[in-house]
């Protein structure tokens, strides 16, 4: 998936990704400005599944 050594950017901006979302079958790297508000409200390495949607946010 991520190599931690790497900083991933938000695939919409450019920015520092805070984490990954997969909405269905559509995966996004996303920074604090592009990321759906579950995102932005989990912890660091923090992973949650909510239907067909999964969040993961980086450490």
């Amino acid at each position: 998936m991520n190599n931690p050594t790497m900083t991933t950017r938000c695939d919409f901006c450019g920015k520092k990704a805070i984490g990954i979302q997969i909405l269905g079958s559509v995966q996004q790297n996303v920074c604090e400005d592009h990321a759906e508000k579950m995102l932005v409200a989990m912890n660091p390495g923090e992973r949650k599944d909510w239907g067909e949607c999964y969040y993961i946010r980086y450490k």
